[in-house]
């Protein structure tokens, strides 16, 4: 399984890996070696800051059970990183000061993850985290345990090939980590791909920014294979094919599933703890989007443990059963 997986992430991740050796050596002429170990990450200008302070919501869907604290996560790994990382931490820092749901701390750091410090945490957030973040088996021990022990864990775009050596064509390192995020894969078209989404769970309390309504976005939509199922997880969002042109512009490897099951985000439980994954999040105009900052305050309450939410796996429980239920084991 994991050979197949390796040989369609494979000429994609090679690309991105010679754009990331050209990237490293201009960094390391300009005097900038952080940028050559992958985790050079842009400012974001006032204008964006101005318009993602416009798009905040004014307030949290749920109440706070007690104070709360989310680690947001930006390292990247043999990868220059995304342009939207700070946009993402800025947005997210922001909804928490503004609606007094949680607070953040944001960290590039590594060691961050010792069980002394993240027990301090009630969910987190690996904000398009590409690489193999870290190898040391403490660290991704502590990891597992927050997680299954009753912690939250978030991750959005890139952090479906977080814990992968990505300058090695993407081979997988943690495959523990990839079932509990629920899928593996970075293959896709073009980054502003236009995309009609249906919601799979119109009443599921994480969808309530929509309104029951599907609804049309750009960005960039990774296409995911092994180890996706709706066996093991519950679809809130997906490509509405019939609605969608799904030959738009050049792609990255094998795009293509048999089943025509395009899944865009999704929950889990995993032991007693809750995972949610996003796709959307390529674009830094993604985080200046009212309904998408809307659905991702949601998201995060959720991971939190202040949002109680149905995970049972779409294909385990009857389609959309009881929103605003206590999460199932899954």
């Amino acid at each position: 399984m994991m050979k197949a997986y390796r040989m369609e992430l494979e000429p994609a991740a090679r690309v991105h890996g010679i754009l990331w050796v050209c990237l490293a050596a201009v960094a390391i002429l300009s005097g900038r070696p952080d940028a050559a170990r992958g985790d050079s990450q842009p400012e974001v200008s006032p204008e964006e800051q101005l318009k993602i302070e416009q798009a905040i919501p004014a307030r949290a869907p749920a109440s706070p059970k007690k104070a709360r604290k989310l680690l947001v996560f930006t390292l990247n790994v043999a990868y220059p990183g995304h342009r939207s990382i700070p946009h993402a931490s800025l947005a997210f820092t922001l909804m928490g000061k503004k609606t007094g749901a949680f607070e953040t701390v944001v960290s590039r750091d590594p060691q961050i993850f010792r069980p002394e410090s993240l027990k301090t945490f009630d969910a987190v957030f690996l904000n398009n985290t590409v690489g193999n973040l870290f190898t040391d088996a403490v660290l991704r021990r502590s990891l597992m345990e927050f997680v299954t022990g009753g912690g939250g864990l978030l991750g959005i775009h890139g952090t479906a090939v977080a814990f992968t050596r990505w300058d090695q064509g993407g081979q997988e390192d943690w495959r523990e980590f990839a079932l509990m995020l629920g899928a593996r894969g970075a293959n896709h078209r073009i980054s502003t791909e236009h995309v009609f989404i249906k919601l799979d769970d119109p009443g599921h309390p994480v969808n309530r920014a929509f309104g029951g309504q599907g609804f049309d976005f750009r960005d960039e939509f990774f296409r995911f294979h092994e180890v996706y199922s709706r066996d093991r997880v519950r679809v809130l969002l997906s490509i509405d094919t019939a609605k969608t042109d799904m030959r738009q512009g050049q792609f990255s490897d094998k795009i293509d599933r048999p089943d025509n099951d395009y899944a865009l985000a999704w929950v889990r439980s995993h032991g007693k703890g809750r995972v949610f994954y996003s796709t959307i999040g390529h674009n830094p105009y993604v985080f200046w989007d009212k309904r998408m900052l809307e659905f991702y305050l949601a998201a995060i309450q959720f991971a939190l443990g202040d949002l109680e939410a149905p995970t049972a796996p779409s294909h385990a429980a009857p389609h959309g059963d009881a929103p605003g239920g206590q999460p199932k084991q899954s």
